[in-house]
């Protein structure tokens, strides 16, 4: 590496560790303020299964990391460790609480450019994120059905989504639709042409690892709101699949506004909307704050848990 390389790639570096401090940072503030407030603000029936829920949380996090690794090894071509990628991912995650949410890829492009093709990293993460969302909106879907017209159309709707998303994995029509997107701006396709990673059909068992594990986290997530009614009893006389699946529908909407971190605000007015005939507006709002500390203090453990492990891959033919 020549001087001038290592000199933009120090550059770099110092850009990563910039963003990590401010990401980091900012999650201890959201923490402390909300935190505050869920203390004083609401009655607790069980400690215990309130510390089981945020313990399923963290389980739920770590079903994620295979279907990020799965990702980047078929993106860079590179053999990516189980601890290497729960490193990248959960860095990431704690930087998507930033105004503009693209905090965590600009991060870890910066962070491991040297070894891994930034377009791959972009990838795996434009790909994370948007099976994130696919089974967010899933998962309401299935619970609206299950509610109103029972249990077995909820699982069917489920199943069907999750074959649906097997096959656009294992044909990539997500690549495909990123490369006609980019090809109607001809100077953006002029310039990403050489670097995207090129459309290819992803392996079976690839797109059966990432749905298998994406729909065994959020199972996690639902066994975390059956338990909310044991810990709160403000919410035992509330319908908790209607109160989950619109939380999930504002979670949504708070995801892609980009304009808050973390949506806040945007998914707390969303939930409000979509909730208010179930409950007070006072519960809804204890429940807002209540998830986001929860989501939070999941992530910043499985952060600590692999915030010292490098990210350095190995070639994959080694």
């Amino acid at each position: 590496m020549n001087s001038t390389s290592q000199r933009r790639f120090g550059v770099w570096k110092w850009v990563s560790r910039l963003i990590l401090v401010m990401g980091v940072a900012w999650v201890i503030v959201l923490l402390a303020r909300d935190f505050g407030a869920v203390r004083t603000d609401f009655q607790i029936a069980s400690y215990a299964w309130l510390l089981a829920t945020v313990l399923i949380g963290v389980v739920a996090l770590l079903l994620l990391v295979p279907v990020f690794q799965s990702l980047l090894v078929v993106h860079s071509d590179q053999r990516i460790r189980y601890v290497q990628a729960a490193r990248m991912l959960f860095v990431a995650q704690i930087l998507r609480h930033l105004p503009g949410r693209i905090w965590g890829i600009v991060y870890l492009v910066a962070e491991t450019r040297r070894e891994i093709p930034s377009a791959a990293m972009v990838r795996a993460n434009l790909d994370t994120m948007f099976y994130a969302v696919f089974f967010i909106l899933l998962v309401a879907a299935s619970l609206l059905i299950g509610v109103y017209s029972g249990v077995p159309l909820a699982v069917a709707c489920y199943a069907v989504g999750s074959v649906l998303l097997g096959v656009s994995i294992r044909f990539d029509i997500l690549g495909h639709c990123i490369a006609t997107l980019t090809r109607l701006i001809p100077r953006l396709a002029e310039k990403l042409e050489q670097q995207l990673p090129a459309q290819r059909k992803i392996p079976w068992s690839v797109a059966v690892r990432i749905v298998a594990c994406t729909g065994l986290s959020w199972v996690c997530y639902l066994s975390v709101w059956a338990v909310f009614p044991w810990i709160f009893p403000i919410l035992q006389d509330v319908n908790i699949w209607l109160l989950c699946a619109s939380y999930s529908a504002a979670w949504f909407i708070g995801y892609v506004s980009m304009i808050t971190p973390s949506g806040l605000g945007v998914r707390e007015a969303s939930f409000f909307a979509f909730a208010s005939a179930l409950t007070t507006m006072p519960n809804l709002a204890f429940l807002a704050v209540f998830v986001r500390v929860w989501q939070l203090a999941a992530e910043v453990i499985v952060f600590l848990m692999f915030a010292f492990f490098g990210t350095r891959p190995s070639p994959k033919d080694e």
